[in-house]
């Protein structure tokens, strides 16, 4: 399953946390931050670990539903643009 989903100040700017029904993720980053978009990214709770600002084009993969609770992070001013694929072989 393949979606891109849409962060800004006004409509949806952040994510709550929250499990993917997937085995594994993979998001692409389709917009520059500082460019388009200030604040977002993603917050893995468990591990206190974030990926704030990857370059447009770029992705990375996390496990889904069973080990990488997350959230994303408020984009604070103009729109991020991210794809996320579902992956379970």
């Amino acid at each position: 399953m393949n979606f891109v989903v849409r962060y800004r100040p006004d409509e949806q700017p952040s994510l709550r946390p929250h499990h993917d029904s997937s085995t594994f993720t993979i998001n692409i980053a389709l917009n520059s931050k500082g460019q388009d978009y200030e604040g977002g990214g993603c917050r893995f709770l468990r591990y206190d670990c974030k990926v704030e600002s990857p370059r447009k084009g770029w992705s990375f993969m996390h496990p889904g539903r069973l080990t990488h609770y997350h959230e994303g992070l408020p984009t604070t001013k103009g729109t991020r643009y991210i794809m996320v694929s579902f992956v379970d072989p």
